[in-house]
């Protein structure tokens, strides 16, 4: 029962960071310009529902891997390539489903450099990888940590200095 209330949790909290950062990115990025009748000078983002349960899928995958010994025991330059795989995959999929499948039309990366299906692309990729996976992990760990007075609490940073030294 404590798992799966642990999990539900992660769901929800990992669902709302997701959209936040898809909104953030978008006007950091400027993907803005020409959508919809917004200006190109405007500060609102934008985001599907559906990215909620995506987020927290993805959230979920990687807490849940995190949580057994097989996962947590390994270098952490290989559970960010799990993780970061993940990510992608679950992309991917839900590319497909909701574009593709149910013609939602939630995202298009077809005109993008190195992109599949028009539902992934490299650049996002790289940054599942390097970016988004480590702060899965920690953050996972910290919300473990807080809530439920398991494992212990560590720095972000120390998460990417293992990476650079490839521990």
């Amino acid at each position: 029962m404590k798992y799966s209330k642990n999990k539900i949790i992660h769901f929800f909290v990992f669902g709302s960071i997701y959209m936040n950062v898809e909104i953030i990115a978008r006007i950091v990025g400027k993907q803005l310009v020409g959508y919809k009748g917004i200006k190109p000078l405007s500060l609102m983002g934008y985001t599907s529902l559906w990215m909620f349960a995506v987020g927290g899928i993805c959230g979920v995958l990687i807490g849940s891997l995190n949580d057994h010994p097989r996962f947590y025991d390994k270098k952490i330059w290989q559970q960010i390539l799990i993780g970061g795989t993940t990510i992608t995959l679950a992309e991917l999929f839900s590319g497909i489903l909701l574009n593709l499948i149910l013609g939602l039309n939630i995202w298009d990366y077809s005109k993008d450099s190195f992109n599949f299906m028009g539902q992934i692309e490299l650049k996002n990729c790289l940054l599942w990888y390097l970016m988004i996976t480590p702060i899965i992990i920690w953050f996972d760990d910290m919300l473990t940590y807080y809530l439920y007075k398991e494992g212990e609490s560590y720095n972000l940073l120390e998460v990417y200095k293992k990476l650079i030294k490839l521990k």
